[in-house]
């Protein structure tokens, strides 16, 4: 087996980590690019391709990430080639940022999974839902950010609870509103208000 594949990004500048003491803190002025929290590890896996893990326990409510890049449309991404739209994340309901692949940052492979150990405070910061041991994996439900009909996959999380397909519907799933609470992104989060509240 392969040693497990390490990267830099071009798009990761040092910075200082973000306070975790209060997880609703406004995204630091000086993150500028993405922002990676420090021991995070690109490693390949020959099941699930490149996944993110830590080198090191992380406290629940740690700063994980804060994505930066190009702002685009939905009507942007619908002319792209599918095989583009794999580096987006929505930030809001007709919002996406876009990296490109030369400037793709650890953080930008973080997998999606039915159990997740991270979820989101602002539409571009993700944080430790729970504590994190050094070796696990980071990840999140892309339920929690994506309300889009670009994003569905076979999932392959092999958690207990996986549900077998992503799709950009996922957030209309009573379970997941109950178990996400607090931790979807504001945009998803007010599509699930204004669904409750029709």
């Amino acid at each position: 087996m392969d040693a497990p594949n390490v990267r830099g990004s071009p798009t990761f500048d040092v910075v200082a980590e973000p306070s975790t003491k209060n997880t609703t803190t406004r995204v630091p002025p000086n993150v500028q690019s993405t922002y990676a929290a420090p021991g995070l590890r690109e490693m390949r896996d020959l099941s699930l391709g490149r996944r993110v893990v830590t080198t090191r326990r992380i406290a629940p409510g740690e700063t994980i990430a804060i994505w930066r890049g190009q702002r685009i449309s939905g009507e942007d991404v619908a002319r792209m080639a599918p095989e583009h739209r794999h580096q987006l994340l929505q930030v809001g309901l007709d919002d996406f940022l876009y990296v490109d692949r030369d400037d793709l940052c650890v953080v930008d492979f973080i997998n999606h999974s039915c159990e997740p150990n991270c979820g989101f405070t602002t539409a571009t910061t993700l944080v430790a839902m729970q504590e994190i041991s050094a070796g696990e994996t980071i990840t999140f439900d892309y339920a929690m950010s994506d309300a889009n009909p670009f994003i569905e996959f076979s999932c392959r999380c092999g958690t207990p609870t996986c549900r077998g397909r992503m799709t950009g519907d996922d957030w209309r799933i009573p379970q997941l509103q109950r178990r996400y609470a607090g931790w979807f992104a504001p945009h998803v989060d007010a599509l699930i208000r204004e669904h409750h509240d029709s």
